[in-house]
């Protein structure tokens, strides 16, 4: 009798030491991830903030009235409201309706 407990006993100790070693590799290899993803998240970020920045002191009017100020008045031209457009789907629309209009 005692040796049946004690197989027993052996026997469920070695299935959780099993079990436990997979669970913490499985672990591992997740936290691994993790970290690697929160790197390349943290690196997006700091792009992001770069060209907000870029883009926040380019398009200050202070930068572009200097810009523009190089510029003569032949060189520069306004584009009218007519010429931007949304989305390029927009502008293969209208270059549809020139093209079908010559």
């Amino acid at each position: 009798m005692p040796d049946i407990k004690l197989t027993i006993s052996i026997l469920c100790f070695s299935l959780l030491l099993f079990c436990t070693s997979i669970i913490k590799n499985k672990t591992r290899v997740i936290e691994k991830n993790i970290i690697s993803y929160e790197k390349k998240i943290f690196d997006l970020e700091k792009e992001l903030n770069e060209s907000q920045l870029d883009f926040h002191y380019l398009t200050s009017p202070k930068i572009l009235q200097e810009k523009i100020s190089f510029l003569t008045s032949s060189q520069y031209n306004y584009i009218g409201i007519s010429r931007i457009y949304l989305d390029y789907n927009n502008f293969i629309q209208n270059q549809k309706k020139l093209s079908q209009n010559n």
